[in-house]
């Protein structure tokens, strides 16, 4: 037990644990007490979001941790110039195509910016291998909307613009923190120029993009081929069959990433990898039979019958989360291993992915929910498929792990 504990991935995804036990709890809360139009449009929002500060830094946080880059004046307003670019296109995809009001667009520019700067004063801290400080920094939101969840309650109010207020000040107030702490600490400033290069970092932004596309995928898609009352569905689906498998991807790679990157020879990464492979296995199988018993007495006690979780809808979110899991491990090893043609090659690929991710989902609406789950999971699949097939050339070459490093 102690030999687990000591693994750096275990304790990431206890941390990633109880922010997604956070996560789920506000949206089991909130969709109990907001009607369920309201719940709706709180889980569209919190999706556009969601995409927005991931991927404003426009790949800066990727390359932070994969170079190992110092915090700096320049990288910060590199940042938020990318990071408000990128807000504003999700802005415009609120209004134009979800037709969101002024005050919701509001909360989704100001998140997305400052979330984006939270995202990468966590890169830096991740790439010094201070995983704790990184990681209450970045999951710190999701505490918040637990918060914002227990507001609403006490306040019996039956608007999403209030638990939607209080997470974006809760994104303020991470990316006021973290840069804080950058600008004290002793490396702040040492930033080179030209280790900040935009192509390398719009590439591994472009993998990842379509990475975090995918996983907003079924909220965004469902409420244009189904309606807000199956998106309010699965946003309480996604809250318990989907919390385990969402931890796991984001633990996944978090830790697996920097220690690869720093590994000394193939045979020390690949016993790494198998490890990392090992424990995940075993918290997927652990978790898949806690889910299986847990979720219908949460439908039941806690939600009190509102929501329909039938037994084909917690299949397809099991089988989605696998998919999603076995995608961490190939985005990790690409992020790690991989040359920049190879990390080009899986951008690619991962966009071809969203496409068959959006025609399965569009095939699999004639059979309601879960054929849209599935043809997202397709997408799923595929990228991973790929991205793993192309790694895995670095664990069976002698060849050294191309430099990351400056």
């Amino acid at each position: 037990m102690i030999r687990l504990w000591r693994s750096p991935t275990l304790r990431s995804v206890v941390v990633y644990g109880a922010s997604g036990a956070g996560f789920a709890g506000a949206n089991l809360i909130l969709a109990r007490a907001l009607p369920t139009a309201e719940y709706a449009l709180f889980t569209l929002v919190v999706a556009l979001v969601n995409l927005g500060y991931a991927a404003g830094p426009a790949g800066l946080d990727f390359l932070v941790t994969r170079r190992g880059l110092p915090a700096g004046p320049l990288l910060l307003r590199r940042v938020l110039a990318a990071a408000t670019v990128v807000a504003l296109i999700f802005v415009a995809i609120g209004s134009l195509i979800y037709h969101l009001p002024s005050i919701l667009l509001g909360f989704i520019l100001v998140s997305s910016v400052t979330g984006a700067a939270m995202a990468v004063a966590g890169a830096c801290f991740q790439s010094e291998q201070r995983f704790g400080l990184s990681l209450s920094l970045t999951q710190s939101p999701n505490f918040v909307l637990l918060l914002a969840a227990l507001v609403v309650v006490v306040a019996r109010s039956d608007s999403a613009q209030l638990p939607l207020l209080i997470a974006t000040l809760g994104y303020v107030g991470a990316a006021a923190l973290g840069w804080g702490l950058l600008v004290r600490g002793s490396g702040f400033g040492r930033e080179r120029r030209e280790d900040l290069v935009w192509s390398e970092a719009l590439s591994l932004a472009g993998m990842d993009a379509s990475g975090l596309l995918l996983v907003q995928m079924d909220r965004l898609l469902i409420a244009r081929l189904l309606s807000l009352g199956e998106l309010a569905t699965y946003g309480v689906l996604a809250a318990i069959v989907g919390s385990l498998f969402r931890v796991l991807q984001m633990g996944v790679g978090y830790t697996l990433i920097p220690r690869l990157r720093v590994a000394g020879s193939l045979a020390e990464r690949r016993s790494l990898i198998r490890r990392e492979i090992q424990l995940v296995a075993a918290l997927v199988a652990a978790g898949a039979i806690v889910i299986w018993i847990v979720t219908p007495v949460v439908e039941h006690w806690l939600l009190g019958g509102k929501y329909d979780l039938t037994v084909p809808l917690i299949v397809a979110a099991l089988a989605s989360g696998v998919a999603k899991v076995l995608n961490a491990f190939s985005k990790a090893l690409v992020t790690a291993l991989s040359d920049p043609r190879e990390v080009t090659t899986v951008n690619l690929v991962g966009w071809i992915s969203v496409g068959v991710a959006v025609a399965g989902a569009a095939i699999g609406a004639r059979w309601g929910l879960p054929g849209v789950i599935y043809g997202v999971g397709v997408g799923w699949l595929l990228r991973a498929a790929i991205g793993i097939g192309i790694s895995a050339r670095r664990l069976r070459s002698p060849s050294p792990v191309v430099a990351t490093t400056p």
